[in-house]
């Protein structure tokens, strides 16, 4: 359950959502929770029947349903009737977030440590203990949490949240409306070494990473800088928690990479690219746009628009009908070992 710091009537969400409902009523929302927590004054959603014991037994005082759903109202129950029931709430809670947003007073804590060269935008927010280097840009209405580190010569653009302990290494940027998680690592130097003489001899890392727009980045993800050159992550991609982006790296724009995923170096990955958790790419590849890789997967070659799944990665389809048949090995293995007994 989440309380809301300011109530929301039965009429904002009506026309917020374009709901329809068989009753009125002047009780509000204070809270969105889920259908078993729930309370007289929540808002929750039901959509799916898999939830319809929840459903029945649930006290929210306020349920978006969908429309074509033939639902009898309990007491103390409104049901607002929508297209999308999830949707719609999602829809509730990003008007709600924003309006939240517009109560924030931006401040500058005194106790950070910002470089005269640094230049800081309108209405830009740097919390306590936060680093800012020289010749570092940081656009309109952003957002610097505590501990950030941003090293010298970032760019960082406008409507940019960087939460708590996050570090841009130097020379990089960061696209409007971008959002980075706690301990996320941008520009860090990319893995490359070289055999001389019998010792790993460091490669030079003198490349940058560059952001674009409408991207998120998850707590504790990594993207390396390019030896030469940019690691390039495309607008409106997102990136979930605990990712390896290699130096290099291409990403595309509206691209998904999924927890513990990791990139090895220039790899290029398309667009509308779906990798689900613990997907390993092998370096200089190239995932074609669409493309959709199974969790654990370990991809070895380049692959063209599809589906995949295993290591190595094969069609989704071929590795479903080989996995189905492994139950059957035990029978074939006996059946084999009986045949070269009798021969």
């Amino acid at each position: 359950m989440r309380l809301l710091k300011f109530n929301i009537s039965l009429d904002t969400i009506l026309a917020i959502t374009q709901g329809k409902c068989n009753s009125q009523t002047d009780k509000t929302i204070n809270n969105v929770a889920e259908l078993d927590e729930a309370n007289k004054n929540s808002l929750c959603f039901y959509e799916n029947i898999k939830y319809k014991d929840k459903f029945n037994i649930s006290s929210a005082g306020f349920v978006l349903v969908p429309r074509d759903l033939d639902l009898n109202e309990k007491e103390n129950q409104i049901l607002i009737k929508v297209d999308k029931p999830y949707l719609s709430f999602m829809t509730i809670l990003t008007w709600y977030l924003e309006q939240e947003k517009k109560s924030f007073i931006p401040t500058i804590s005194p106790n950070t440590d910002i470089s005269n060269s640094a230049k800081i935008g309108h209405n830009v927010h740097i919390a306590p203990f936060a680093v800012i280097g020289n010749n570092v840009k940081i656009g309109n209405n952003s957002y610097i949490g505590s501990n950030v580190v941003i090293m010298n010569d970032v760019c960082i653009g406008e409507n940019v949240k960087i939460y708590s302990n996050v570090t841009v290494y130097e020379n990089c940027k960061i696209g409007n409306n971008s959002i980075l998680h706690s301990g996320v690592v941008i520009g860090a130097d990319g893995f490359g070494y070289t055999l001389i003489d019998g010792n790993q001899v460091k490669i030079p890392q003198v490349g940058n990473v560059v952001i674009e727009d409408d991207v998120e980045i998850g707590a504790n993800t990594c993207i390396d800088r390019a030896t030469i050159g940019s690691t390039i992550i495309k607008s409106n991609s997102k990136i979930d928690n605990l990712v390896q982006v290699g130096h290099n790296c291409t990403i595309e724009e509206h691209s998904i990479l999924c927890a513990q995923v990791g990139l090895a170096g220039n790899t290029h990955i398309g667009k509308t690219v779906y990798l689900a958790g613990q997907v390993g790419v092998g370096g200089h590849l190239k995932i074609d746009d669409g493309t959709l890789i199974a969790a654990q997967s370990g991809v070895a070659n380049s692959l063209p628009t599809g589906q995949y799944f295993g290591t190595p990665a094969i069609s989704a389809y071929e590795q479903k009908k080989i996995i189905y048949s492994l139950k059957d090995l035990p029978t074939v293995v006996r059946y084999v070992k009986k045949l070269m007994k009798e021969n």
